[in-house]
Order: structure tokens, then C-alpha cells, then sequence
């Protein structure tokens, strides 16, 4: 089957690869993601582009997932009683706890 030399484990040198080695699966520290992709496309092309940034905010309480924070500043409550001001702080409708952020990430709008 194989030599003693062990040819099995010597890299394939016609395609540039190593046999048990899988470079899709190595970390790159050039990738990009598909929408950095899409979007450096997008731009070229000459599309405008809107990021909104935002932040799910759930109770610590009872664990709610009560409102999203866009843009640092727009408070979009999921339901109309889910969030409510007390004093000068914004907190959950249903306890009265206190909101931490859970999730969050980037809307791109293409205009």
C-alpha cells in the first residue's frame, strides 16, 4: 500500500495542498465577510448605502426582550406597554426592572 517513506503524508505537488489539511477551515486574517463584500461592490457601483447600528435590550429581572436601541438614540419598544419611563430611566413595562443590552448588530439600507 504505502512506501515507508510515508507518500501519504508528503504535500501534493502539483495543486499546491497538503493531503489532511483543510484550508477552508484555517482562520484567514484577510477574510471578509459577504456583506463587506456586497457592500465595497455596492459602493463601486455607486449605490449609497445607511448603517443603522442597534441593540436589543431585555429585563434582568424577568429576562423580557422589551425594546431595540437604534442608532444610540431611537427607542422602539416591542409592544406598547413593554418599556415605561420612571424618574429620568427607562425600564421594563411588565416589572419595573432594569434593561440590559443582549444583542446587537448593523442594518444596512441600500437608498
Amino acid at each position: 500500500m504505502y512506501s515507508r517513506t510515508a507518500d501519504w503524508l508528503h504535500p501534493v505537488r502539483t495543486s499546491g495542498l497538503h493531503i489532511g489539511v483543510m484550508p477552508d477551515c484555517e482562520p484567514d486574517s484577510k477574510a471578509a465577510t459577504v456583506s463587506q463584500v456586497m457592500t465595497s461592490k455596492l459602493v463601486e457601483r455607486g449605490a449609497r448605502i445607511r448603517r443603522t447600528k442597534w441593540v436589543e435590550l431585555s429585563c434582568l429581572l424577568c429576562g423580557e426582550a422589551v425594546a431595540t436601541l437604534e442608532g444610540g438614540s431611537v427607542l422602539r419598544p416591542h409592544s406598547a406597554k413593554s418599556v415605561r419611563v420612571h424618574k429620568a430611566r427607562v425600564v421594563c413595562g411588565r416589572c419595573g426592572g432594569s434593561l440590559s443590552p443582549t444583542d446587537q448588530g448593523e442594518r444596512v439600507h441600500f437608498v
